[in-house]
């Protein structure tokens, strides 16, 4: 190993350091980086859960998530749901559905799921 990558390796922000082990964690067969996502793909994403929102219980029924992969972020949405058994923050799935754009920004409604093991 060289001084140089020694010294990079000590400059590096441990947030920087943990998001490219979960981009490798999450590189799985079939699925595409969170980074690399179009409109109109359905793809398959793995990644966790980085934060999760439930509507007010006067509003129609929408479970929301952010799920990151090390490379970015995408929105998913479940509606008709208030919540799925397991999806938590920190739990680790694979997402299957077609990416959108709401707002600019990159989401997937009602997507197939898999729990996976905890990852790390």
């Amino acid at each position: 190993m060289s001084l140089r990558k020694v010294l990079d390796d000590l400059a590096t922000h441990p947030s920087q350091t943990a998001a490219e082990e979960l981009a490798r964690e999450c590189a799985r067969p079939g699925c595409t980086r969170i980074a690399d996502l179009a409109p109109r793909d359905v793809v398959s994403v793995t990644g966790t859960v980085h934060s999760i929102a439930v509507l007010p219980l006067e509003e129609a029924p929408e479970l929301r998530i952010e799920l990151f992969d090390g490379t970015g972020i995408v929105d998913v949405v479940w509606l008709g749901r208030r919540a799925i058994e397991g999806i938590r923050p920190g739990a680790y799935l694979t997402l299957t559905g077609r990416v959108t754009l709401v707002d600019g920004r990159r989401t997937i409604f009602n997507p197939g799921y898999e729990m996976l093991p905890g990852h790390g």
